[in-house]
């Protein structure tokens, strides 16, 4: 074992404490967060989707189980499926739109889209008899 491998293997004397959950929090700011609902285009619908069903998830399970740990917890994993189904049926629809523009336009061949194949255009040829 060389002196390298030695030295990756002991800890780490360091003299700077742990970072804390708040300095971590505050490291970050809040317009950085927000960016990101401007600049991913679907993320606000997925986000809004989840946010509205786990909200309500959780309230049914509340009312109907009574407990608050219960309620929460399909809160949570409701908001997680819905939001994450939401975000991909919102990028589905926003690429099927662009395709089906970019085919009436004619600008270039339709984009690939899963199960999508647009409209044969009509051909103005006259069939032969």
């Amino acid at each position: 074992m060389s002196d390298d491998d030695a030295r990756a293997d002991a800890p780490r004397d360091s003299k700077k404490p742990p970072a804390s959950l708040t300095d971590i929090v505050s490291a970050h700011r809040f317009q950085d967060m927000t960016s990101l609902l401007e600049w991913e285009p679907c993320a606000r619908e997925g986000l809004l989707y989840g946010v509205a069903s786990g909200t309500c998830a959780a309230f049914l399970g509340l009312f109907k189980r009574g407990s608050l740990i219960s309620a929460g917890n399909w809160g949570v994993v409701t908001f997680a499926v819905i939001g994450v189904a939401g975000k991909q049926l919102c990028d589905y629809q926003r690429a099927y739109r662009r395709a089906r523009t970019r085919t009436m336009l004619g600008m270039d061949k339709p984009a690939k889209v899963a199960n999508f194949t647009p409209d044969k255009p009509a051909s103005n040829k006259p069939k032969d008899a």
